[in-house]
C-alpha cells in the first residue's frame, strides 16, 4: 500500500490545522511501515486530501473534512463556491472523514446528498509529546507557584472571540486575585498588563512546556469544528472550559476534561454573520469556571487522553482505508 498525503514529506512548518494534523499522523502511518509518498507521485495506490480534491491523476482519494463555510456574509470567501467544491470532492471520493459529529451534521444540513463511505475521527495528538509530564516555563516566566494560569491558543480571528476571553478574564480576576492569562499566537493587546503573558506563534515542538506552564485552558471560539489546540491542552493535563456550540464540546465530554457552558444560544446549523460572534453569557462562564476552579485537584484527575491518542486514530483511519479500497 502507496498513500500519498497533502503536503507530504511537510518540508516546511505548517500553520493551519488541517496540516498540521496530516503531518502527525502521517509519522504514524510511517511508524506502522506504510509507504508514503506525495501527490506528484503516478504511483501512489489513493491519496488523502483535506477538504478538497487535489488530483493530479485519475486516482482514488479519501477526504478529511475539517470543517464547511457558512457565513452568511461572504467575508472571507464565497460560501456558496467553497462549499460546492467540497461537495463535489465529497461526492468523488471514496470515503470521508469528518473530524466531529458536528462537522458531518453541518455537511448533512447544507448538502444533503452524504452518499459514500464516511466516518468521524476527533482530532488527536502523539500523547509521547504531549502529555503533562515534562519541562514548564513558570521559572522562566517568574510565575508564583500559587499563581493560577490560564492558557488559550488559535490562529486569532474574530470569530474565535479573544475579546471576549479577555474580558472573562477581567471578570474572573474579581474572584482570584492570583489569576494569570497566557496567549498563545499572534496578538496586538492594546494596554500593557502584566498579568497578561502574549506568548507570539510558538514552534510545534514548543507548545507542550507552555500547556503545562497553564493550570487550565479556555477555548470560547465561536462554532468551531474540532480545534487542535483544545486536544493539545487536553493531552498536557489541563482541565478545560468551552462553549457548547460547534464540534468543541465533543472533545470535552469524550476525554471527560472540564465543562462544556451552555453560555452561548444553541446554533441552528444555518447561514450566520460568523465574522461577527454575539457575546456569550459571561455569568454562565464565570461560574463554571470556577466550578473548574474551586474542585481543581478532582478535575485534573478526571481526565482520560485515550479518546484523543493519534495512534489509536491512525488505526482507525487505517481500518477505514482498508474497508473501502
Amino acid at each position: 500500500m502507496k498513500i500519498a498525503i497533502e503536503k507530504y514529506p511537510f518540508i516546511f512548518n505548517e500553520k493551519i490545522g488541517p496540516y498540521i494534523f496530516l503531518e502527525r499522523i502521517s509519522k504514524q502511518f510511517k511508524n506502522k511501515g506504510i509507504n508514503l509518498t506525495n501527490k506528484f507521485d503516478p504511483f501512489y495506490d489513493f491519496a488523502i486530501f483535506a477538504n478538497t480534491n487535489k488530483s493530479i491523476y485519475k486516482k482514488p482519494y479519501f477526504l478529511r473534512i475539517g470543517g464547511i463555510f457558512f457565513d452568511k456574509k461572504n467575508t472571507a470567501i464565497n460560501t456558496f463556491e467553497a462549499n460546492k467544491k467540497i461537495f463535489e470532492s465529497i461526492d468523488n471520493s471514496i470515503g470521508t472523514i469528518f473530524i466531529s459529529e458536528f462537522t458531518k451534521n453541518l455537511v448533512k444540513k447544507f448538502h444533503k446528498n452524504l452518499k459514500v463511505p464516511n466516518i468521524v475521527i476527533n482530532n488527536s495528538v502523539p500523547l509521547n509529546l504531549f502529555s503533562p509530564k515534562g519541562d514548564n516555563l513558570r521559572n522562566k516566566l517568574k510565575l508564583k507557584s500559587n499563581d493560577f494560569v490560564i492558557i488559550t491558543s488559535a490562529a486569532w480571528r474574530r470569530h474565535k472571540r479573544l475579546n471576549e476571553i479577555i474580558k472573562l478574564f477581567y471578570k474572573l480576576k474579581t474572584e482570584i486575585n492570583n489569576l494569570k492569562l497566557i496567549i498563545l499566537g499572534e496578538y496586538d493587546l492594546k494596554k500593557n498588563d502584566p498579568d497578561i503573558i502574549l506568548a507570539g506563534n510558538i514552534k510545534h515542538f514548543k507548545l507542550p512546556e507552555w500547556y503545562r506552564t497553564a493550570n487550565a485552558y479556555v477555548h470560547l471560539s465561536w462554532i468551531d469544528q474540532n480545534p487542535n489546540t483544545l486536544v493539545e491542552a487536553i493531552a498536557c493535563g489541563l482541565p478545560s472550559l468551552c462553549t457548547n456550540n460547534g464540534g468543541t464540546h465533543e472533545l470535552i465530554k469524550k476525554t471527560n476534561s472540564g465543562i462544556v457552558s451552555n453560555a452561548d444560544k444553541n446554533y441552528d446549523y444555518q447561514l450566520i454573520d460568523y465574522y461577527n460572534p454575539p457575546e456569550p453569557k459571561y455569568d454562565l462562564l464565570v461560574n463554571d469556571f470556577m466550578k473548574i476552579y474551586n474542585n481543581y485537584a478532582k478535575f485534573k484527575k478526571s481526565i482520560n487522553t485515550d479518546p484523543i491518542d493519534i495512534n489509536s486514530a491512525a488505526v482507525k483511519y487505517l481500518n477505514f482505508f482498508q474497508k473501502n479500497t
